[in-house]
């Protein structure tokens, strides 16, 4: 046998160096000659690879042998790292079940079995009852230049401080002048980056948190979950930056709303969801929006787009926009990356290609830093689905786009429905394919909306839930003040 050690690192260099092609190759031929309890580790570094290549399907499959391998080989921060990955990846992927979905996150609970959680007494209770304000945490990888941060900034800006206190949990270390700006809002900043997980939920509990809020899940790893875990404060919850069950029993909370969980929804869920009455998300816009200066001009033909992350875009979503192409006479496509590189502008052209677009009617661009003007070159944007857009579908509406979404039953599928719900717009969500091209077709033939809706999306999202602060706290406060009187009662 070869010192499959020595060539895994070498793949790993491979990767690091951005060679994936190369790193793909070794991976492959390596797969056959490690051990079992080595295997999950190559299953993980193809899938690396794999995403970086833009073969999210393939990516999948390789970590889901990783998940599995590593629940019976690896040590608890391979399985939470590999766990988190592959089921925040599982929503990108049309055809999975929601109950599919759900068992394998319900299974990342196992990974903690071992771990003894803070708990909680009567006199503890006791004790909290007395306190005249309910003192909140946040806990995030990333307080700072991030979209999470879009919808989280309210939660930090426009609390009731004579009822609540705010105090901010941060991972990640990545402390900037958007950090410092934030910490300014709240009651404290504390920087948990280079704790254990154990270490970072004994500060949260010695700070004497009430309700621990994680506000990013399955991203970065799971990360954040590790921490949670260990139930650092007598309620907890998670919601905002991940849209799924976390799976952990330690989670006590969800926060949706009643656009994005029906009631079939709870049986989803391993946490009890909080349905706000309105939107569960309250955006407010970039500062880059400041500096834009073009405005929308009507096209000779309809122009469609996607400013979705090609992740995002399966080949049942192409086929789809490739008919509303060809119902519409004229019309043109325009994709554009969120992720940085020509080559993910090239490799998106080829599945074009190969899936028979005529190429002259689309567009396929790569991301750039400053993007915000270019939505002017657009008249309606088509939503990706089983994984829509949250903060691109905002951004395109305050831009003045109409956004045709479509959703389907699980609260991960559902934002664009909720988005568009709350700006009085749910008759430009559809709940089939068909729908969605009908809708599609259909407002891409009326050019009078087409220009109102130009006018005055921004105007009307302003006025609405989705950017109404002060009703947004009134609803969320309110639901903080209900679960902790569960608690305490």
């Amino acid at each position: 046998m070869r010192d499959y050690i020595a060539l895994f690192n070498d793949g790993a260099k491979l990767y690091r160096d951005k060679k994936f092609d190369d790193a793909l190759f070794l991976f492959r031929e390596l797969l056959d000659d490690v051990p079992d309890d080595f295997a999950f580790r190559v299953h993980r570094g193809l899938a690396l690879c794999l995403l970086e290549t833009d073969e999210v399907r393939t990516a999948l499959r390789h970590y889901g042998e990783a998940f599995r391998g590593a629940e019976k080989y690896g040590d608890s921060e391979d399985r939470r790292l590999i766990a988190s990955n592959y089921l925040m990846y599982l929503h990108y992927i049309d055809g999975i079940s929601d109950d599919f979905i759900r068992d394998e996150h319900f299974r990342f609970n196992d990974i903690f079995d071992g771990i003894a959680p803070f708990s909680y007494s009567d006199d503890e209770r006791e004790r909290r009852r007395k306190k005249r304000k309910i003192r909140v945490g946040y806990l995030s990888p990333d307080i700072g230049d991030h979209i999470v941060m879009n919808f989280a900034v309210q939660l930090f800006a426009a609390y009731d401080r004579d009822r609540f206190e705010a105090v901010l949990y941060e991972t990640g270390g990545s402390r900037g002048e958007v950090t410092q700006w934030l910490e300014t809002m709240t009651d404290g900043h504390r920087d948990l980056s280079g704790m254990s997980p154990l270490e970072a939920a004994k500060r949260i509990h010695d700070d004497d948190v009430d309700i621990l809020f994680d506000l990013a899940g399955h991203t970065v790893g799971g990360e954040t979950l590790a921490v949670m875990a260990y139930h650092p404060a007598p309620v907890t919850m998670c919601g905002i930056g991940y849209f799924d069950t976390t799976g952990l029993s330690a989670v006590d909370y969800y926060l949706g709303d009643v656009y994005c969980d029906p009631p079939s929804a709870d049986d989803y869920f391993r946490e009890r969801i909080i349905r706000l009455p309105r939107s569960h998300l309250c955006y407010t816009p970039p500062e880059a929006v400041l500096d834009c200066k073009r405005e929308h001009e009507a096209h000779d033909d309809i122009v469609f787009g996607s400013f979705n992350n090609f992740w995002k875009i399966t080949d049942e979503m192409l086929m789809t926009w490739k008919e509303i192409l060809s119902e519409t006479n004229g019309s043109r496509l325009i994709l554009k990356n969120v992720r940085r590189g020509e080559e993910h502008a090239r490799r998106m052209e080829e599945r074009l290609k190969n899936m028979g677009f005529d190429m002259a009617r689309v567009e396929v661009r790569a991301a750039s830093f400053r993007y915000l003007d270019e939505y002017m070159d657009i008249d309606i944007a088509l939503d990706t689905y089983p994984y829509p857009g949250g903060g691109t579908t905002c951004e395109a509406l305050y831009m003045g786009v109409p956004v045709v979404s479509l959703y389907g039953s699980r609260h991960g599928s559902r934002f664009g429905y909720s988005i568009l719900s709350n700006i009085g717009l749910a008759e430009l969500a559809a709940c089939s394919r068909d729908d969605y091209i009908a809708r599609a077709k259909a407002i891409a033939g009326d050019r009078e909306l087409i220009g109102g809706l130009h006018e005055n999306l921004r105007a009307m999202m302003r006025k609405s839930p989705l950017m109404d602060a002060r009703g947004y706290l009134r609803d969320i406060e309110k639901a903080y003040e209900n679960i902790w009187q569960d608690f305490l009662t």
